[in-house]
């Protein structure tokens, strides 16, 4: 198969020849890119506020002080991402981007507001939490519509060699925003009092992603099509569906790429209550494990996007990269009940987020191949809804198993004279679990996923003028299954 770029000076002039139709890139896609990406910053910071100041936050919120009910701020997003995220799918891949993209930005806005109004000192103390309750739901009902954004858009604004990358940058936007989060959280709240502080500070992105999408948002087409996939018609939201019930790798996918969300967020949430009976702060915790984890998470997407935009070995990456991040994961569990290892917690956090993150947007990715033309946002949806499920079931049942110290050791950094008396648990044996239910999805997803690449192999027989050698070796570069074999005949 042959395809010609002519490329001008100007990139509105750049155009693909697939077939007699040409396929152009607008300059626009990176400001839409930009504003899913404030978007999505800003809505994971509003996710988990709270969890690297869990104690501080108790105090504030609770009489008596209960982490418990803290954490459940952060599952609410989880719970709330299953029913809104069958509404997302619908409306992204039916009404459009541009409706669904401001409807988040507001959402996520007016409930960031809530959360400061939560806060005010005027505010009797029985109506703050149900408050900051209010203000979270709402700003979690526009999580699904602005993670599964970004890869409708790479597949409607953006080239083939764009869309992996494109869809990186969106997509870790979320964790950067939770690393934001968890740098800015300990330092702005050094006491329950400067929740106020800390509410007003981070609702600043969300004001800024409301502007921006509301005024620079103006439709959910480019006026032309950048591919030949982009150009075709997806499947009606049913049909597509229907299609998803009967494709079984895509059920082992979603599985554990879901599954690997879920890690993330159970880890995410939890760490500073695992780590604070041992001697870690909450600064710690925040600027140290959380700016390694998303930092180096970061790092690692932007290798990996630019990666399978060249080689297009989305399954590859991802099962190395699961193996990889385990092997992380297995590490923190053995040593984080250990005090004193301050280095060795913030490597592995490290080294699990540049592994670890990559696999959501590559699987997003991935997730589209294995069941083209079903629309983008139902296929990467459904595997964010999986991932929201099982991180609801891992957080409710890890939490409720970990065990009150009644003599934390003499290092414990889970309360001070200011916070009361709030119970110290040891979070040993969820850690466990946690790692043991890692491990078994890394083994049977590097086992038994096979896929073929059929978007890929839709633009590449677009035009219908390959000869079958060429057919052969596309084959075998995007169709799983015998790899190695297939590897070798090229």
């Amino acid at each position: 198969m042959k395809m010609e770029n002519l490329t001008s000076s100007s990139e509105n002039s750049q155009v693909t020849l697939a077939s007699p139709n040409q396929y152009k890139v607008y300059s626009r896609r990176w400001f839409l890119l930009a504003t899913l990406f404030v978007l999505s910053l800003s809505n994971a910071m509003a996710w988990l506020t709270f969890a690297p100041v869990a104690y501080k936050a108790a105090e504030f919120y609770t009489d008596p002080p209960n982490t418990d009910t803290i954490n459940w701020l952060s599952v609410v997003f989880m719970i709330t991402g299953i029913p809104c995220g069958i509404v997302a799918t619908w409306l992204i891949d039916t009404v459009g981007l541009r409706f669904s993209v401001i409807l988040s930005a507001w959402l996520n806005g007016i409930g960031c507001v809530i959360r400061v109004i939560s806060a005010i000192d005027g505010i009797a103390p029985s109506a703050k939490l149900p408050l900051v309750f209010i203000g979270q739901i709402i700003a979690a009902f526009a999580q699904p519509f602005v993670l599964f954004a970004p890869t409708k858009l790479s597949a409607l604004w953006f080239k083939e060699d764009q869309r992996a990358i494109s869809n990186m940058l969106a997509t870790t936007a979320n964790p950067l925003g939770i690393m934001v989060t968890n740098i800015i959280s300990p330092i702005l709240a050094t006491k329950p009092s400067d929740m106020l502080y800390m509410l007003a500070i981070q609702c600043i992105p969300a004001g800024v992603g409301v502007i921006m999408a509301t005024f620079g948002w103006w439709s959910s087409l480019p006026p032309s099509p950048p591919s030949s996939s982009a150009d075709a018609e997806s499947q009606p939201f049913l049909v597509g569906l229907k299609a998803l019930a009967r494709n079984r790798q895509y059920y082992l996918l979603a599985w554990a790429i879901g599954g690997g969300i879920a890690l993330f967020s159970v880890l995410t949430t939890l760490l500073s209550q695992i780590l604070c009976p041992w001697g870690y702060t909450d600064t710690y915790v925040g600027v140290a494990c959380g700016s390694a984890l998303i930092g180096a998470g970061f790092v690692g997407s932007a290798i990996a996007g630019v990666f399978v935009d060249k080689t297009k070995r989305f399954t590859e990456v991802t099962k190395v990269c699961y193996a990889l991040a385990v092997v992380a994961l297995v590490v923190f569990a053995v040593m984080h009940n250990k005090p004193y290892q301050w280095v060795l917690l913030a490597c592995m956090c490290g080294l699990f987020g540049f592994f670890g993150i990559p696999i959501y947007p590559i699987g997003n990715e991935l997730a589209v191949e294995t069941t083209y033309p079903v629309g983008e946002a139902t296929s990467s949806g459904i595997v964010f809804m999986s991932g929201q499920l099982q991180g609801i079931v891992l957080v409710l049942l890890l939490q409720s198993i970990g065990a009150d110290l009644k003599q934390p050791p003499s290092t414990n950094k889970c309360t001070s004279e200011n916070l009361g008396n709030i119970p110290v648990q040891d979070m040993s044996v969820p850690v466990y679990i946690m790692v043991g239910y890692a491990a078994l999805i890394a083994l049977v997803y590097i086992i038994f996923f096979r896929t073929a690449y059929k978007r890929l192999h839709a633009e590449r027989h677009g035009s219908g003028s390959e000869e079958s050698s060429e057919n052969d070796i596309d084959n075998a570069v995007y169709t799983q299954g015998n790899q190695t074999d297939q590897i070798e005949k090229l």
